[in-house]
Protein backbone atom coordinates (compact mmCIF):
# COMPACT_ATOMS: atom_id res chain seq x y z
CA UNK A 1 0.00 0.00 0.00
CA UNK A 2 1.30 3.39 -0.94
CA UNK A 3 1.52 6.18 1.64
CA UNK A 4 -0.72 9.19 0.92
CA UNK A 5 1.54 12.07 -0.14
CA UNK A 6 0.52 15.08 1.95
CA UNK A 7 3.23 17.20 0.28
CA UNK A 8 1.05 17.38 -2.83
CA UNK A 9 -1.96 18.51 -0.79
CA UNK A 10 0.18 21.07 1.07
CA UNK A 11 1.37 22.70 -2.16
CA UNK A 12 -2.16 22.65 -3.56
CA UNK A 13 -3.65 24.34 -0.48
CA UNK A 14 -0.92 26.99 -0.32
CA UNK A 15 -1.09 27.72 -4.07
CA UNK A 16 -4.87 28.04 -3.70
CA UNK A 17 -4.46 31.07 -1.42
CA UNK A 18 -4.16 33.94 -3.86
CA UNK A 19 -2.51 36.31 -1.37
CA UNK A 20 0.57 34.05 -1.13
CA UNK A 21 2.96 35.05 -3.91
CA UNK A 22 5.63 32.36 -3.46
CA UNK A 23 5.48 28.77 -2.14
CA UNK A 24 8.76 26.91 -1.58
CA UNK A 25 10.49 24.22 0.46
CA UNK A 26 13.71 26.21 0.85
CA UNK A 27 14.53 29.73 1.90
CA UNK A 28 14.92 31.97 -1.16
CA UNK A 29 18.34 33.40 -2.05
CA UNK A 30 16.65 36.79 -2.55
CA UNK A 31 13.62 37.96 -0.62
CA UNK A 32 11.59 39.72 -3.31
CA UNK A 33 8.18 38.05 -3.35
CA UNK A 34 5.85 38.63 -0.41
CA UNK A 35 3.98 37.05 1.18
CA UNK A 36 6.14 33.92 0.97
CA UNK A 37 5.26 30.49 2.39
CA UNK A 38 8.05 28.03 3.16
CA UNK A 39 6.84 24.58 4.16
CA UNK A 40 8.23 21.30 5.47
CA UNK A 41 6.50 17.98 6.04
CA UNK A 42 7.39 15.09 8.34
CA UNK A 43 5.77 11.67 8.38
CA UNK A 44 5.96 8.74 10.77
CA UNK A 45 4.20 5.38 10.69
CA UNK A 46 1.22 5.49 13.05
CA UNK A 47 -0.28 2.04 12.52
CA UNK A 48 1.48 -0.86 10.81
CA UNK A 49 -0.33 -4.17 10.35
CA UNK A 50 1.11 -7.65 10.96
CA UNK A 51 2.39 -7.81 7.37
CA UNK A 52 4.42 -4.64 7.88
CA UNK A 53 2.07 -2.54 5.79
CA UNK A 54 1.77 1.09 6.92
CA UNK A 55 -1.99 1.57 7.21
CA UNK A 56 -1.89 4.96 8.92
CA UNK A 57 0.69 7.74 8.82
CA UNK A 58 1.11 10.64 11.22
CA UNK A 59 1.87 13.81 9.25
CA UNK A 60 3.23 17.11 10.57
CA UNK A 61 3.39 20.22 8.43
CA UNK A 62 5.34 23.35 9.34
CA UNK A 63 4.62 26.50 7.34
CA UNK A 64 6.58 29.71 7.79
CA UNK A 65 4.85 32.77 6.38
CA UNK A 66 6.87 35.91 5.69
CA UNK A 67 5.64 39.37 4.74
CA UNK A 68 6.40 43.03 5.14
CA UNK A 69 2.88 43.64 6.46
CA UNK A 70 0.33 41.88 8.65
CA UNK A 71 -0.19 38.17 8.07
CA UNK A 72 -3.32 37.72 10.19
CA UNK A 73 -5.76 37.20 7.30
CA UNK A 74 -3.45 34.80 5.48
CA UNK A 75 -2.72 32.81 8.65
CA UNK A 76 -6.42 32.42 9.38
CA UNK A 77 -7.04 31.36 5.78
CA UNK A 78 -4.23 28.75 5.88
CA UNK A 79 -5.45 27.26 9.17
CA UNK A 80 -9.05 27.19 7.92
CA UNK A 81 -8.16 25.47 4.63
CA UNK A 82 -6.04 22.83 6.33
CA UNK A 83 -8.82 22.39 8.89
CA UNK A 84 -11.18 21.67 5.99
CA UNK A 85 -9.08 18.60 5.12
CA UNK A 86 -8.75 17.46 8.75
CA UNK A 87 -5.53 19.03 10.05
CA UNK A 88 -5.35 20.92 13.35
CA UNK A 89 -2.58 23.13 14.57
CA UNK A 90 -1.10 26.15 16.21
CA UNK A 91 0.47 29.41 15.16
CA UNK A 92 3.09 31.63 16.72
CA UNK A 93 4.67 34.94 15.84
CA UNK A 94 8.38 34.87 15.19
CA UNK A 95 9.17 38.21 13.59
CA UNK A 96 12.67 38.56 12.24
CA UNK A 97 14.61 41.64 11.12
CA UNK A 98 12.28 43.81 9.05
CA UNK A 99 9.87 40.99 8.20
CA UNK A 100 6.67 39.74 9.78
CA UNK A 101 6.92 35.98 10.33
CA UNK A 102 4.34 33.49 11.55
CA UNK A 103 5.04 29.79 12.05
CA UNK A 104 2.08 27.44 11.63
CA UNK A 105 2.38 23.84 12.84
CA UNK A 106 -0.29 21.39 11.69
CA UNK A 107 -0.79 17.66 12.22
CA UNK A 108 -3.13 14.79 11.46
CA UNK A 109 -3.21 11.06 10.98
CA UNK A 110 -3.93 9.87 7.44
CA UNK A 111 -5.38 6.44 6.69
CA UNK A 112 -3.48 5.23 3.62
CA UNK A 113 -6.22 2.80 2.62
CA UNK A 114 -9.38 4.90 3.00
CA UNK A 115 -7.64 8.29 2.52
CA UNK A 116 -9.49 9.60 5.61
CA UNK A 117 -7.76 12.26 7.71
CA UNK A 118 -8.08 12.20 11.49
CA UNK A 119 -7.15 15.00 13.86
CA UNK A 120 -4.89 13.72 16.57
Amino acid sequence: MERVNIKVATVSVLNGISEIKKVATDYPSTWNDFPTAIYRTVNNPHFVDGSGEELQTKWSITIELYSKSSLTTIVNNVIERFGDIGFTGTQRDANTADLKRVIIELSAIVDNKTKYVYSK
